[in-house]
């Protein structure tokens, strides 16, 4: 009898002392599943950060690009820049980036570049070809000072500045490439624009900028020798 009342209190014995074990065993594990969860939650805060890093880092590059400014504006990089002289503005007058003054010089070289090749072309063939009416005007610059020589020139000088106020405008807001573009009235609307090329405009540019030397030669060669432009090449 003693024994058997003495088994059960062994046996609440032994299950208290395999309890405290279990117990352990329990939180033991808990905390490793705590700190596996942790551990894959911050892995995965890490990666979307790490994304995040990334994606900024491909989208600054093309947000500088897309933000970057325009070069300024190159005048040597213009038409009538060409062999063998290229860039030629030994006084300085064009500036990097200064387009208004390049284009307001550009306006007067081109006009004063057609109006030379006219008048050098002109002063070449007024003394053997005249208007009827002029045929007692004199010849070479002479004709200009003298009626009715005079008035056809102020009649020249009227029509041109009309065309040019109210026709040959040229357009600020575009591009300096388009200065003296006033189209071509033999194009008849038939074919490719005619010297709308860069290489025909550098012509243009080319001639007209030997065509003020010339006219100014003509003129100054008249007036110390008395010769007209024919004379002046021999004839």
């Amino acid at each position: 009898l003693r024994g058997a009342e003495a088994a059960p209190k062994q046996v609440a014995a032994v299950g208290s002392q395999s309890t405290l074990p279990m117990g352990l065993v329990g939180m033991v594990g808990a905390g490793a599943v705590g700190v596996l969860a942790l551990g894959r939650s911050g892995q995965a805060r890490a990666s979307t950060v790490a994304c995040r890093v990334a994606t900024v880092a491909d989208e600054a590059p093309a947000a500088a690009e897309a933000e970057a400014p325009p070069p300024p504006f190159d005048p040597s990089k213009q038409l009538g820049v060409t062999a063998p002289l290229g860039f030629f503005d030994p006084a300085g007058f064009c500036k990097v980036g200064d387009e208004e003054g390049f284009r307001r010089l550009r306006v007067a070289e081109i006009k004063h570049g057609r109006v030379a090749m006219m008048a050098a072309v002109g002063a070449v063939v007024q003394p053997v070809l005249q208007f009827p009416g002029f045929d007692k005007v004199p010849k070479g610059i002479g004709a200009v000072l003298s009626p009715p020589g005079t008035y056809g020139f102020a009649a020249l000088f009227l029509i041109s500045g009309a065309l040019e106020l109210f026709l040959w405008k040229d357009d600020s807001s575009k591009s300096v490439d388009s200065i003296g573009d006033y189209g071509n009235p033999l194009q008849l609307g038939f074919g490719d624009p005619m010297g709308a090329s860069e290489d025909m405009r550098n012509r243009e540019l080319n001639n007209g900028r030997a065509a003020m030397f010339a006219a100014l030669g003509i003129i100054v060669a008249e007036l110390a020798t008395g010769k007209d432009a024919l004379q002046q090449l021999g004839f």
